[in-house]
């Protein structure tokens, strides 16, 4: 369940760079769509191995953007970072939950007293020890 709360903070950071002043311009809109994108396939991607891998996609996209679309070492860093936790949070494993039902013959010990039988009288083995 880390890989869900991973990419809905990274999707947060996103939307909220702007506000900072680290993203301008273009780079700027792109974080905060990019950032919408994330926050909703991020809980998505509990149930989904599309949403997983969409939002893989989404990460790789923020990365490679650094390669066309300049910025201060500031900018290039967040995208650059961002995009990793997005790539990390969509290519997580997912939980799986296997149910197995065990059922346990029951044997029954031969010479072995069971709640149903009475015992009356001493055995012969009881009286030949004593």
């Amino acid at each position: 369940m880390l890989s869900p709360a991973l990419g809905a903070i990274t999707a947060v950071w996103l939307m909220l760079v702007p506000a900072l002043q680290l993203e301008t311009g273009a780079r700027a809109y792109l974080a905060i769509a990019s950032g919408v994108v994330a926050f909703v396939l991020s809980p998505l991607s509990v149930w989904s191995g599309t949403a997983r891998g969409v939002m893989a996609w989404v990460g790789l996209t923020v990365a490679l953007l650094n390669f066309f679309m300049p910025g201060s070492i500031e900018a290039l860093a967040n995208f650059a970072t961002c995009g990793m936790c997005l790539i990390v949070a969509g290519l997580a494993p997912s939980p799986v939950v296997a149910s197995r039902s065990i059922v346990v013959p029951v044997v029954s010990v031969p010479g072995a007293v069971t709640a149903e039988d009475e015992i009356t009288a001493p055995s012969r083995a009881v009286r030949a020890v004593a």
